[in-house]
């Protein structure tokens, strides 16, 4: 056998190895075996005694950071994923998480004491706990609101005067007649004031749990919230709060930020949790903005990923010319859609270019949209409106992948603004620079944006200038960027109402998109 075909054949034996335990592990499960990659020491932040909310796009990382608290020793940990809740109403959802809440709590305590049952306090705990699951499971299936008769028989008692005897000593006489008297009383039964009246008698059934559990922190872990109609956000997460204080019961909460409604006021009267307050906030995304951080983080997750599957394979001979640079590019600093790009394109046996990278990142794009149409539900169809005018106007009449908003025009267009939020979120745009001002600067303070590549109608666009993450002259100016198109919003407003329900009103459009109409 020639030598370096075998040499060849070994390389690609070695990069197969290396695919496969990526592909294999690509998703967070308990048993995935791809480390999470912790450069920011998030971890230390989140198994703290604090409530946590962790925002990041769909494949940021954020199962892999809720599920890396769960080890023996930090805390007692109850998972759930709220993808498996979203059909449930409301109170009910609440209902449904204490329960499973309860059922795990129980288990652990069983583990701890099965040995020594006997104990008064064990025992009596888990009997109060089966007690709560089994009044809640027959709770869940009764009306939200119940109006009931309760009959009850009240006595009433008369008297009753007379004489006894004709004689001049008549001797009189009261007999006391006892009646009774059947009533009707109506009560209403609201399962929500039921579950506020139970929580003092949670929280003391959850601080003896802790007591007999070592004093750990009990952390509820809350995945995939955005799952959650925006409208019960602020509601369910206002109860859990409630239940937090006094005890040690914490929140970890991990969703996308701009599909999440976490507070709500209305009237003078506030619901939900508000950020730096009630729970603190921790960022997964790496973003285009900082494009060396980035790249420093893609580059380490691969070297993790070779050092835990033992391939023997050098990162530098897998990318040719600027294909690791696009790779980063294309994923817009998510993890999984890296690590799916990097499998699709490794499969091929050769090295990794823009070119490639770009055609990946096209074939992918009908997964984003069935991603945008899943999560976004109702308000899919004013993303793609607003998606589709920015392709027109920035792709295929600029020329270009770049483009500045004005910041006054956001603030004047909130339903543009949370649109655009929106489709970061679900990385069909990507954010360049927060804060920037105009080529020929017209006073005002811009945001700048990139396209996706997945949105090219080709690897090769002619007459095409790409504006690149990161760039700048000698000089250090953006003055590429700042040049970009602006995309006005004046539009979005008038439009996307008739777009959404020709008969619909301002504020339930303004609800689709998550806003408070008032």
């Amino acid at each position: 056998m020639d030598s370096g075909l075998g040499s060849a054949n070994m390389k690609q034996a070695e990069l197969t190895k290396l695919v496969t335990f990526i592909e294999e592990n690509l998703r967070a499960s308990p048993i995935a075996g791809l480390q999470f990659v912790d450069s920011r020491q998030t971890r230390s932040r989140l198994v703290s005694r604090q409530n946590h909310v962790v925002f990041g796009r769909r494949g940021a990382g954020k199962t892999a950071l809720a599920t890396s608290v769960r080890e023996p020793g930090v805390a007692i940990d109850v998972y759930l994923n709220l993808e498996d809740y979203k059909a449930i109403t409301f109170p009910n959802i609440i209902i449904k998480i204490l329960v499973e809440v309860f059922e795990e709590l129980k288990k652990k305590l069983y583990n701890k004491y099965k040995l020594i049952w006997l104990r008064k306090r064990p025992k009596r705990v888990y009997v109060l706990l089966n007690r709560s699951i089994a009044a809640l499971t027959e709770f869940l299936h009764k009306p939200d609101i119940e109006t009931q008769k309760i009959n009850t028989k009240e006595d009433t008692q008369s008297t009753v005067g007379g004489q006894l005897g004709n004689t001049v000593a008549n001797v009189k006489s009261n007999v006391d007649i006892h009646v009774s008297e059947e009533v009707s009383t109506e009560v209403t039964l609201d399962k929500l004031d039921y579950l506020r009246l139970e929580l003092s008698n949670y929280k003391k059934l959850l601080s003896e749990i802790s007591d007999l559990l070592e004093g750990k922190a009990i952390f509820l872990i809350l995945d995939d919230f955005y799952f959650i109609s925006k409208e019960i956000q602020p509601d369910l997460v206002d109860y859990f709060h409630t239940l937090t204080k006094g005890t040690n019961l914490f929140i970890k909460i991990a969703t996308i930020q701009h599909r999440s409604k976490l507070y709500r006021r209305s009237g003078g009267k506030h619901v939900g949790v508000e950020l730096g307050a009630d729970v603190f906030a921790i960022d997964m995304d790496y973003t285009l903005d900082k494009f060396d951080e980035l790249r420093d983080f893609m580059w380490n997750l691969l070297t993790n990923a070779i050092s835990t599957s033992k391939a023997n394979v050098k990162l530098e001979e897998i990318f040719a010319g600027d294909g690791f640079s696009q790779l980063c590019l294309a994923s817009g600093g998510v993890p999984r859609d890296f690590l799916s790009y990097f499998v699709s394109l490794a499969k091929e046996n050769k090295p990794i270019g823009k070119v490639e990278v770009t055609t990946a990142a096209i074939s992918a794009l009908s997964s984003k949209f069935s991603s945008m149409e899943k999560d976004s539900g109702n308000d899919s169809s004013i993303l793609e409106q607003c998606l589709g005018k920015l392709k027109n106007y920035v792709y295929v009449q600029k020329r270009t992948n770049g483009f500045l908003i004005a910041k006054s025009d956001l603030e004047a267009h909130p339903m543009a603004k949370q649109a655009i939020k929106e489709l970061v979120d679900l990385r069909l745009i990507h954010l360049l620079e927060e804060n920037t001002s105009k080529a020929q600067s017209d006073g005002r303070r811009y945001e700048a944006y990139i396209l996706d590549l997945g949105l090219y109608d080709n690897p090769k666009p002619r007459s095409f200038k790409q504006i690149e993450p990161g760039y700048s002259d000698e000089q250090f100016r953006k003055d590429a960027l700042r040049g970009a198109p602006v995309f006005e919003l004046t539009w979005f407003d008038k439009d996307t109402l008739q777009k959404v329900n020709d008969d619909s009103r301002p504020e339930e459009a303004q609800l689709m998109l998550g806003l408070t109409y008032e």
